[in-house]
């Protein structure tokens, strides 16, 4: 490997949502929640297709600095240090509102304290995917700032 090939050591990163590429950049590792764990990948990794669930990305570039984005479910494809995210919504740290978010966060915990509607457990499932949602947006604009 010499140091005049630079893609073998950086990974090209691509994430889109129904009507936006949010993020489009270079990284020498990423960390993804995927539908089993948390995935760490660097460059030359094997390639794989993987659900994304809601949570943090964390891109981190060759000086060591961090950006994190919220993401929605979606999946994630992995080939040739060429990922790209395809996720229901995402933001970048810096896009999200947190008391927007603390608000969403708050209407989901209610929901789920209030329980299943006429025994349809698809509003539990929604109100705990709201709150995840939530959460993570909340998670990332931590990032950018020390108070939640």
């Amino acid at each position: 490997m010499s140091s005049s090939s630079p893609d073998k050591r950086i990974l090209s990163i691509r994430v889109i949502g129904p009507d936006r590429v949010i993020f489009e950049g270079s990284a020498a590792s990423i960390q993804y929640p995927g539908g089993d764990g948390l995935y760490g990948i660097l460059p030359s990794h094997a390639p794989m297709i993987t659900t994304v669930e809601p949570g943090l990305l964390r891109i981190k570039d060759e000086s060591g600095n961090e950006e994190m984005l919220a993401l929605a479910r979606g999946f994630v494809s992995i080939s040739n240090n060429q990922i790209e995210f395809a996720v229901d919504a995402g933001e970048l740290a810096t896009e999200i509102d947190i008391d927007r978010a603390k608000s969403a966060a708050e209407r989901a915990r209610t929901r789920l304290e209030a329980g299943p509607s006429s025994s349809d457990e698809r509003d539990l499932l929604r109100a705990q995917y709201a709150l995840l949602r939530a959460l993570a947006r909340l998670r990332a604009a931590g990032s950018r700032s020390e108070s939640h």
